[in-house]
């Protein structure tokens, strides 16, 4: 910026005397001084200003006491050479610089003094132009670097999801299989039952920690999906609540085979719909029975045909088909039928009478923990955390978030997709607050709730699908990339 002086005239540089205070009309990277305008204090610094080929300067008759008998021509005085506004013609080193400099000047020192600034100068503008093209060097391959994590950790994200849903669909079409063959060829239906949940349970108990993962609702098949959640949510309970290999593998058949006989009533009774009148309503209840003829013909060992007759009984005694209480339902048996309720209530046959993970959880928590033992309710909650996956909430800084997964072990800070109108969908990262520790959930919210831009970015699932993997920490994904 140009400094505005109201008395400032133009002199010629060979005018310019030490004590003048001039401005220099130039950008600050085009001279080496540390201003634009200041007071001669030095030869050298006229020097550099003739060097920079500067033939006319500004100056400031005001805010300048040049030295005695050197005082310069006004802007409308005589020419060069000529008696100045002080009536004193030029003398000494300025009669001899402008008439035989050479002479009176020695020429090694004077080509070194010039010398010297021109090469200070050169060298300054080479060192600024070096260190702003370092600067933008250093920024671009900070900005390449965020987007090489950004794009491991999404690549990571997207294998670790696909890997889970692979696993589900692998397990839908096993117990479609199993459907296929337990009337004609019901011993190998319970091989390929037995093959199945081992390798689940093997797989989780190879990881040290479990999440819950919540998966697109398009995997696997309608049919086979009660089944198959029930089956995952039942194994990671009794994984957190100390179960063993063996009774996990009991566990986990029973669970799978748990609503086997609805395979011996009409398609249209094969799901609870509340529009049942109480004939259907009773024949509907006979899935029970048809599973437990099934099961015998399978060779079902005891404790899994009774998670098959026992996974509708009640603790209070209100269950169904035999309003067994307490302890008459055995341990495995008090396992799935909770988590058979959750998934009922979270999948229900119309679609439009489902509710949130979280308002499920809230629900049985509140109004139906009388009818589920204590010592499987409580570890369930604590599995599930407060906002399950599955689970629309509100962060605490107000954005909006979908729960996608949440550590079996330490489920109150899950992982979420936050709303970020600037982040494309299909690029959104998945949020860890365990390691965002100013980020909370502040409440769950309804899908409805949501503006239609954040419906459509977070898809909140109308069928909820879940599997396991293993948890990964921050640091864990930062190494892999």
């Amino acid at each position: 910026m140009v400094t505005q002086d109201s008395e400032a005239q133009f002199i010629d540089i060979d005018d310019v005397r030490i004590g003048m205070y001039v401005y220099i009309d130039l950008g600050w990277i085009k001279h080496p001084f540390a201003l634009n305008s200041f007071k001669i204090s030095a030869r050298d610094q006229i020097d550099t200003l003739i060097k920079l080929g500067v033939k006319r300067i500004r100056w400031s008759p005001d805010k300048s006491d040049p030295e005695p008998g050197t005082e310069p021509a006004a802007e409308s005085g005589q020419a060069n050479g000529k008696v100045g506004a002080g009536g004193t013609a030029p003398t000494g080193a300025d009669a001899v610089r402008k008439g035989s400099a050479a002479q009176a000047i020695d020429p090694t020192n004077t080509a070194s003094a010039d010398s010297s600034s021109a090469d200070a100068f050169i060298e300054a503008g080479a060192t600024a132009r070096q260190a702003i093209a370092e600067a933008v060097a250093a920024d671009a391959a900070v900005q390449a670097e965020v987007r090489r994590q950004r794009r491991d950790k999404l690549n990571v994200q997207r294998e670790s999801l696909e890997v889970c849903e692979r696993e589900f669909t692998s397990a839908s079409r096993s117990y479609r299989q199993v459907l296929d063959q337990v009337t004609s060829h019901p011993e190998n239906a319970r091989a390929q039952v037995a093959e199945m949940v081992g390798g689940m349970v093997s797989k989780m108990l190879e990881q040290e920690e479990t999440a819950i993962r919540l998966l697109s609702e398009s995997v696997g098949e309608r049919a086979s999906q009660h089944s198959v959640n029930v089956t995952v949510i039942s194994l990671l309970l009794g994984k957190s609540m100390g179960l063993d290999t063996v009774q996990l593998d009991v566990l986990g058949s029973g669970a799978l085979l748990h609503d086997i006989g609805l395979i011996a009533l009409p398609e249209r009774l094969r799901w609870l719909d509340s529009q049942f009148s109480s004939v259907e309503r009773r024949m509907y209840q006979e899935h029970v029975t048809h599973g437990i003829t099934i099961g015998t013909r399978m060779k079902l060992p005891a404790e899994q045909l009774a998670i098959i007759a026992q996974h509708h009984e009640l603790a209070d005694g209100r269950g169904y088909p035999n309003q067994l209480a307490g302890e008459q339902i055995t341990p495995l048996a008090r396992i799935v039928a909770l988590v058979n309720l959750y998934d009922n209530l979270c999948n229900p046959a119309n679609p439009t009478q489902a509710i949130t993970p979280h308002e499920a959880l809230a629900l049985i928590f509140a109004q139906m923990r009388h009818q589920f033992d204590n010592k499987v309710l409580m570890p369930f909650i604590r599995m599930m955390g407060v906002y399950p996956p599955g689970s629309v909430v509100e962060l605490s800084d107000g954005r909006m978030a979908l729960v996608v997964s949440v550590n079996a072990a330490r489920p109150l800070k899950p992982n979420v997709v936050v709303y970020e109108p600037r982040v494309p969908r299909d690029e959104a990262l998945v949020e860890d607050l365990e390691q965002a520790s100013e980020l909370g959930i502040r409440r769950s919210l309804k899908p409805l709730q949501l503006p239609k831009a954040a419906f459509d970015y977070l898809s909140p699932r109308q069928r909820i699908c879940y599997f396991f993997e293993r948890a990964r920490n921050a640091r864990e994904i930062e190494f892999a990339t």
